[in-house]
């Protein structure tokens, strides 16, 4: 919420009514991990950031050097990841 507050001093009023709907999304997502939060293991949860962290990396590397990683196409990783224990 802090950000939307620095980004409505630099670029206007709009961005502050950004700030419900982002509210909401972070709102509903920490909910629904705390529905999710028995099911998961710590091996789980230790390959979601681990495979989290390379596509972070990916995105990372595509804003320096260009669209050399497609990102996109590895979201299914994050699916197995948690399935493989």
């Amino acid at each position: 919420m802090i950000i939307i507050l620095v980004m409505t001093a630099s670029l206007g009023k709009g961005c502050i009514f950004s700030c419900v709907s982002v509210g909401i999304f972070q709102g509903a997502i920490t909910i629904f991990a705390g529905f999710l939060e028995p099911f998961v293991t710590e091996i789980a949860l230790k390959n979601l950031s681990c495979v989290g962290n390379a596509l972070i990396f990916g995105v990372g590397v595509n804003l320096m050097f260009g669209n050399k990683i497609r990102v996109a196409n590895l979201l299914p990783a994050l699916i197995i990841a948690v399935l493989w224990e």
